[in-house]
Order: structure tokens, then C-alpha cells, then sequence
């Protein structure tokens, strides 16, 4: 693939992790041309990269897609759309098999096969290890994409609106080129987004600063359903002292494992706190239960402690070397030796569970936008089981990448209104310029406080008067410092200049403003603890599992759950 200035295509995808490269995989075997825009260089950026090297999918002996489907409707507290789920135990495998054709490692046994390991919430070991983790299943997508001369990229860019046509059809994006700060529009016949999730709305989070929520923001403003914006998962084990290495995610479900690396978790009087396998909000309760009782570590969070494993010194060096290489030599080489040390952990951001209203066949309910991927909601409920955020990037790609090429197909560009004008139109995205540097506010300034506003009222804990306080600073923050923002003035009539990194940042925090609103309504909206919503003056759950919804305009509102019958 290579940089390309095209200003149209067959089908438009905005983001380039692992749903995004599947999809233009899918899209172009299917004869379309395909342009991927990405904020950063595609395959080196966004929270792809970033992710842990589980994959879930059926491969060990008496597993079945009915177990997968089982196991992930009660993972997610019945709140995931079980035709969704279905989707996801019917196709995993297939995909884990596409990622190997396209030379993405997986560890194996000697005899060749899958060496899965066995996270809480699966009846059988189904956690596929890819090597390399995110970043080597990414790695092998581009790989593969490099081979369809009818892919190529768009790196650096910022899509801040997307384009409808005069039948409301989504028809491409207006985007800012980081690379010379020129506003440019890009026409196509259908629309996919595969942005990643929202994490960075909160304080606290172990995602990529890059996942701001801008695909639920395109898809809020196009029109779209949203869905379940109110819950977040949190991840119960990621440093938060010492400084150094506050932010390294350890991955609990093997760390507690016997079989594994035979650790455990402490609280601050070096206590264990729970027994067996516990699914992820299950581990988040109980760490807050310590550190309410005043048996917390002495910076709010609890103990990793592998220093006391039940394998020996040699058999734990190998394990550690075998299932977390990259946190093991990180922290060897930050002067933290796991087997010798203690590390202080704490819940933080992990992945946002909801997002953007899809069916099965990966579409919104806007006509030709698609989405997949963390972007889109209503798969996972009200907790996610490890390994399944993987398999939902290959499987729901790929059907993203199928759905519209069949709808561009049968699709002709057109112009549309909306791209007339597309540079005035993003400066008054930005709103009323405040050149007076003494009284307004920079974007970090106002995107720290809507991290901290989020963090502190709709956070691990919420409740009704917290989360109505957040709506209230939101729109204090909103009326009061994002009217306010300084940054540069344009570097010319057409162009804020190569890299305006502070325009970027205005434009991101408008949409995370937005983002952060939608969720505040939605928690107050769900009156009930499911998951890893976790409502301390609705402490139950209630009897029958509701989407809380959201659409241009209108909302929040429920939905029933859909249902389907297990599969195998």
C-alpha cells in the first residue's frame, strides 16, 4: 500500500487496526477499490497494536460454537445481541485460519496443533495465542493487504464528518490531512467504520490516546443508533505505581492460573482476596472492596506477586517467557524483576463495550455505513470474555468488508451537498477562535478536565447524583471552556499548516465532549448494576436484560435484548 491523495473510491474505510485492514481485505478479494484512512501510519498505530494475544475461538477437543456462544451470553450477563454472538462462535475459527493463510503466528503444540490457553469464562481452553499479540496480527493484515492493488492508504488523517447523499446514504468522509493541514473531501459508495472505542473519555485507561470515540461521533452526527454507551470494561490489573511503569497491563488470567504462572493477587496487608477463576468485573468488585475496607496498597490498588509462585524459579522464568515475554523483559529492563518484586495494580479503562448500532451483516442503521470492530457495540453485553475482542475484529471485519462491497455494487457516486465548502465547514466544527491566550483554554487543558469529570462521576463506581453532577460539568465545560479553546489561526485561505497537532486536538475533544455526554445519559438511563455498570443505588440487576439506546437527536430509550438459540 502507499499514500494516496485519491478523492474517491468504491468504499471508504476510516481506521486502520485490525477490523479496518480485514475489511479492506474482504472488500477488495470482492473487486473494490479501497482507500483506508487512518489518524496514524496504518499497522503502527491506534490500540490494535496494543492488544494482548488472545483469540478466541473453538479448537480444543468437546468445544463447540454452541459452548462459544454460551460462554460469551453468560460472560456478558445476557446483554449481548445473541444474533450477534451467534456470528462470532460461527466464524471465529474460519477467521483464526484466514490470519494463518495470511503468515500471523500462533503458538503451537509439537504436533502442530492450537496451544489455547484457558481464561475465566470458557468452558475450555479457547484463548488462542497469537505471537506477537495485536501487533502481530496486524502486522500479518498488512502484510496481506500489500498483496490487493486495490488497497491503499491514507495515512494521517482525521475524518470530521461524514459525507450523506441526498437519499441519506452514508458517501464518504470530509477529512483533515495532517500532513499539510488541507481539508479534503473523499467521495465513495459506502462507508466503514472501524475506529476503535472511546477509553480516552476517562482519566485512567490502558487504550491508545488515539481512541477519542470519533467513529461513534461520525455516526451519532450522520444519523446512526447507538447503543450501550454506558458500559465500559475495566481491567482490573494495570500498574499504577512505581511512576515508571504505571500503565503496564498484567494479564490477571494468567497470573492467578496455576497452570500458568501459578501467582497471585494481594491486597495491601499481602492477603489473597478471592479464589478461582473470576471473570473481569468479578476482580474489579473485589479490588474495590478491599480498598474501601482499608485494605488497600498504599497508592489505592493491590499486588501482583509472583514472588511467591507455585513453580519454581526456573519453571516460572519459562512460563513468563512463554505467555507475558513483553511485560517480563519491559520490566526487567525498567529494574522490576517480577519473581523478585511486588508491583502495585489497580482497575482502569480497558475496552468500551458499546458503540455504534450493527446487525449481522455488520450494518448500521444508516444506509451504507458499516462499522466493526470496538466501534460498534452490542456484542460483548455487560462484560467482555478475554480473547473475544480479536475474533471480533476478523469476523465482523470481514463482514463489513463483504456488506459493502455488495452495497456499492449496486451504488453509483454522487455528488453531494455536503462536500461543498468542507473548509468553512470545519472551521466552524472548531468553533469561535479565542486568540486571546490569557483567557482561553488550550485542548489538553479542556480534554484533562473532561477525562477527570468522567473518571471521578461515571467511573469503576457510579450513582444517580454523581452521574447527573457529570451531565451538569459537561455542559459547564462545554458552554465554558470549549467555546474558549486557543489554538493557531490558520497557516493559510486552504491550510492550517503540516501537522496542526493542536487542531487535531480541538477537533478530538469536540468529539469526546459529545461522546462523553451520550454516555452520562445512558448511565443514568440504566437503572441497575449488570456487569461492569456498576450502580451502588441500583445494586441488583433487573429482570429482563434492555439495550439503552441513542439516535441523532432523540434518546436514551430501551430495546429488548434480541435472542437466538445456541448454535453446535
Amino acid at each position: 500500500m502507499k499514500d494516496s491523495d485519491l478523492q474517491e473510491t468504491d468504499i471508504l474505510i476510516v481506521g486502520g487496526g485490525g477490523a479496518g485492514m480485514r475489511a479492506a481485505i474482504e472488500a477488495a478479494s470482492l473487486g473494490c477499490q479501497v482507500v483506508v484512512a487512518n489518524k496514524g501510519p496504518v499497522g503502527r498505530s491506534g490500540t490494535t497494536p496494543m492488544a494482548m494475544e488472545a483469540f478466541q475461538a473453538v479448537g480444543f477437543p468437546g468445544d463447540s460454537e454452541g459452548i462459544h456462544f454460551r460462554d460469551t451470553v453468560e460472560g456478558g450477563y445476557h446483554l449481548g445481541d445473541e444474533n450477534l454472538i451467534s456470528v462470532l462462535a460461527r466464524d471465529a475459527a474460519r477467521r483464526a485460519k484466514d490470519l494463518e493463510a495470511y503468515g500471523v503466528r500462533f503458538k503451537k503444540k509439537p504436533d502442530g496443533a492450537f496451544d489455547p490457553m484457558h481464561h475465566p469464562g470458557q468452558t475450555f481452553p479457547r484463548a488462542l495465542f497469537i505471537q506477537g499479540g495485536g501487533y502481530g496480527m496486524l502486522s500479518g493484515l498488512v502484510r496481506e493487504a500489500g498483496k490487493h492493488p486495490g488497497i491503499r492508504a491514507l495515512n494521517d488523517v482525521l475524518a470530521v464528518k461524514l459525507i450523506l447523499d441526498r437519499k441519506g446514504s452514508a458517501s464518504g468522509a470530509i477529512l483533515l490531512d495532517l500532513k499539510d493541514g488541507r481539508v479534503k473531501a473523499l467521495r465513495s459508495k459506502a462507508v466503514i467504520l472501524a475506529t476503535g472505542g472511546y477509553e480516552e473519555l476517562w482519566a485512567l485507561n490502558d487504550a491508545s490516546c488515539t481512541a477519542c470515540g470519533d467513529g461513534v461521533f461520525l455516526a451519532y452526527e450522520a444519523g446512526a443508533e447507538l447503543v450501550d454507551l454506558e458500559m465500559l470494561q475495566y481491567y482490573p490489573t494495570v500498574v499504577i505505581h512505581p511512576p515508571s511503569i504505571q500503565g503496564t497491563l498484567f494479564q490477571y488470567e494468567l497470573i492467578t492460573d496455576p497452570e500458568m504462572l501459578g501467582g497471585r493477587l494481594l491486597n495491601g496487608k499481602k492477603e489473597p482476596f478471592f479464589k478461582g477463576k473470576l471473570l473481569r468485573d468479578a476482580i474489579v468488585r473485589a479490588i474495590g472492596k478491599e480498598v474501601r475496607a482499608g485494605r488497600g496498597t498504599p497508592h489505592g490498588g493491590v499486588y501482583i506477586d509472583l514472588v511467591h509462585s507455585t513453580k519454581s524459579r526456573e519453571d516460572l522464568t519459562r512460563a513468563l517467557e512463554k505467555w507475558q515475554p513483553n511485560q517480563f523483559h519491559y520490566l526487567k529492563d525498567m529494574g522490576f524483576d517480577l519473581r523478585e518484586t511486588l508491583v502495585e495494580v489497580a482497575p482502569h479503562a480497558h475496552y468500551t463495550l458499546g458503540g455504534v448500532a450493527i446487525d449481522e451483516e455488520a450494518r448500521t442503521t444508516v444506509p451504507g455505513l458499516f462499522a466493526a470492530g470496538e466501534v460498534a457495540g452490542n456484542l460483548h453485553g455487560a462484560n467482555r470474555v478475554s480473547g473475544n475482542a480479536l475474533a471480533e475484529t476478523q469476523v465482523f471485519g470481514a463482514l463489513a468488508g463483504a456488506s459493502a462491497a455488495g452495497w456499492g455494487k449496486e451504488k453509483k457516486l454522487e455528488e453531494s451537498p455536503d462536500e461543498r465548502d468542507e473548509w468553512q465547514q470545519t472551521k466552524a466544527l472548531l468553533g469561535n477562535m479565542d486568540q486571546n491566550k490569557e483567557r482561553g483554554f488550550r485542548p489538553f487543558q479542556v480534554r484533562e478536565k473532561l477525562q477527570r469529570i468522567m473518571w471521578d462521576l461515571c467511573g469503576v463506581e457510579r450513582e444517580d447524583e454523581g452521574l447527573a453532577r457529570g451531565a451538569r460539568e459537561l455542559e459547564r465545560l462545554e458552554k465554558e471552556m470549549l467555546s474558549r479553546m486557543t489554538f493557531p489561526s490558520p497557516a493559510g485561505d486552504d491550510s492550517f499548516g503540516a501537522y496542526p497537532r493542536e487542531i487535531q486536538d480541538a477537533l478530538e475533544v469536540r468529539m469526546m465532549v459529545t461522546v462523553g455526554k451520550l454516555v452520562l445519559a445512558s448511565a443514568l438511563f440504566r437503572k441497575e448494576t449488570r456487569g461492569h455498570h456498576m450502580r451502588t443505588d441500583y445494586p441488583s440487576p433487573s429482570r429482563e436484560p434492555v439495550h439503552t439506546l441513542v439516535a441523532g437527536g432523540k434518546g436514551p430509550w430501551a430495546k429488548a435484548v434480541k435472542k437466538k438459540e445456541p448454535r453446535g
